[in-house]
């Protein structure tokens, strides 16, 4: 089943507990919109669940972060069941994100300045603008906020929606 569109309907956004759970708030967030077909995880039982996959070193300046290869993992578990595509630096396809996003919102990891790694947000919806701004649920501060493509493609990222 689709997800509801109403903004109106949206789940409050949902705020990182720690600097590296992005992925796990994003998708904490994800699971709330897909609460017809999916049962909810929060991030701390997405942290737990995924725990062998996250890197566990604390002298690593990456503890806490997962690999691309890892987010992918997470993304393909039978509980998330999630199809995802690694798209090239500088590319952005937005007729391709609008087509996913009548099946679901739409995950996006890519690399944030802000924090000066790989980041998770949530594509919520699109803008018919010339930047092609988009709506996104941030972890980051759990917000909603409005950002321009051109933030998410300075390095390859991934996109990830409903099976």
């Amino acid at each position: 089943m689709a997800w509801d569109r109403n903004s109106a309907h949206y789940p409050p956004a949902v705020r990182q507990f720690d600097p590296t759970a992005c992925w796990a708030a994003g998708l904490e967030w994800w699971l709330r919109c897909m609460r017809e077909s999916r049962s909810l995880i929060t991030q701390l039982n997405l942290i737990n669940r995924f725990s062998g996959l996250w890197n566990t070193d604390p002298d690593s300046p990456e503890y806490g972060t997962l690999t691309g290869e890892a987010l992918g993992t997470v993304m393909s578990d039978d509980a998330i069941r999630m199809d995802y595509s690694v798209r090239s630096a500088g590319s952005w396809d937005k007729d391709f994100i609008n087509g996913k996003l009548p099946i679901s919102p739409v995950l996006i990891g890519y690399y944030e300045p802000e924090v000066s790694g790989f980041h998770v947000n949530i594509i919520h919806s699109l803008n018919n603008t010339e930047t092609a701004d988009v709506n996104v649920m941030d972890p980051n501060g759990g917000r909603y906020r409005t950002r321009s493509n051109r933030h998410f493609k300075s390095r390859n990222y991934v996109l990830g929606w409903a099976k």
